[in-house]
């Protein structure tokens, strides 16, 4: 099972359109935020990016293993006689 990002993309994005005060009162918190916050708009800002990558690299180890089990489980079937 791989992630579909641009299918998660377009959901958050059809979300957000869908929600129109939800988005507004998401930026102006975050524009709160970076206005008297900075310090705290940036560290949630970099704790955001490291799990984005975090789970980026997961999902590409976790596809190849994916694929790999799935040529094996092919070869095991072929081998058996039924």
């Amino acid at each position: 099972m791989t992630l579909d990002y641009k299918a998660f993309y377009t959901e958050v994005i059809n979300y957000l359109q869908n929600n129109c005060y939800i988005a507004i009162a998401m930026a102006g918190v975050l524009m709160l935020l970076l206005l008297r916050k900075p310090k705290l708009f940036f560290a949630l800002v970099l704790i955001a990016a490291l799990n984005i990558s975090a789970l980026y690299v997961i999902s590409k180890i976790s596809s190849s293993g994916e694929v790999r089990k799935k040529t094996l489980i092919q070869k095991a079937t072929l081998r058996e006689p039924y």
